[in-house]
């Protein structure tokens, strides 16, 4: 089996890994050069063969200021956002994502082939393999801006956590309205908060959150990842073992179509 992978950051080279474990051929294109890991990133499930041993730590998530209905509303102006799931889970566990991206890229650095697809070569990749896996911006393979809607969410970060003498690997979701920031984090070594663009300090990195989108172009390749799926309730470890059962699925098909 031949996969062809769009992206190389975390997600890209853990669905390689998931590939390769299964016994595919990879290619990864990509511009090749690892992704900037900063801030509190998690990874909420093992990736098998990359991650042994027991969870590098434990994240207690807490809503101060009401539910975390009240925490989407304040952020996003609607409760239906979702955020880890309608009730907030009480905590989970996590490995370190930079070490583990660094594992990804020593294995797979050498399937990097350093190129930039565009929309339209994206169209022709599935006829020349088995399985065509996209972890990149989806809105950079869009056929048709003038159409398609991609909704995101930008707010500001700052480099610290906001909550006072915050206990470490906790997030913090702020459901109070007369508190401009609304969620600090501080996990492993690293610390970030979250504000409203209109409420954050002169100094803080704006970025967007995917949150969904109308576009429907390339149903032909498999889409996976926070940026590949442009959904912000999508993580790493999703990239893993949803490739993983897509080509588990692909090789067990006849077989299965079988059952009467």
């Amino acid at each position: 089996m031949n996969v062809i992978i769009i992206g190389c950051g975390p997600a890209g080279l853990a669905a390689a890994h998931a590939a390769v474990t299964l016994g595919a051929n990879i290619t990864v294109y990509a511009p090749k050069q690892q992704t900037p890991q900063r801030g509190p990133i998690t990874l909420h499930r093992a990736i098998p063969g990359i991650n042994n041993g027991e969870p590098e730590g434990y994240v207690r998530q807490i809503v101060i200021g009401g539910s975390i209905l009240d925490y989407r509303l304040k952020l996003y102006g609607d409760v239906n956002i979702a955020i880890n799931g309608d009730i907030l889970e009480h905590g989970f566990v996590t490995w370190r994502v930079p070490e583990t991206y660094d594992a990804l890229w020593k294995l797979y650095s050498g399937a990097v082939f350093d190129a930039e697809i565009a929309a339209d070569e994206l169209s022709e990749i599935p006829a020349a393999c088995d399985l065509v896996v996209n972890t990149a911006p989806r809105h950079e393979f869009c056929l048709k801006p003038e159409t398609h809607e991609f909704f995101s969410k930008h707010i500001a970060l700052t480099p610290h956590a906001s909550y006072p003498g915050q206990p470490p690997n906790t997030v913090i979701y702020n459901a109070y309205p007369d508190i401009k920031w609304v969620r600090s984090s501080r996990i492993f070594e690293a610390e970030v908060t979250e504000w409203e663009v209109g409420d954050a300090p002169n100094d803080a990195l704006v970025i967007a959150k995917p949150i969904s989108t109308t576009c429907d172009c390339h149903p032909r390749v498999f889409r996976t990842g926070r940026h590949g799926t442009h959904h912000n309730e999508t993580w790493i470890d999703h990239a893993y073992f949803d490739t993983y059962r897509v080509i588990r699925s692909m090789m067990h098909k006849k077989e299965w179509e079988a059952v009467k």
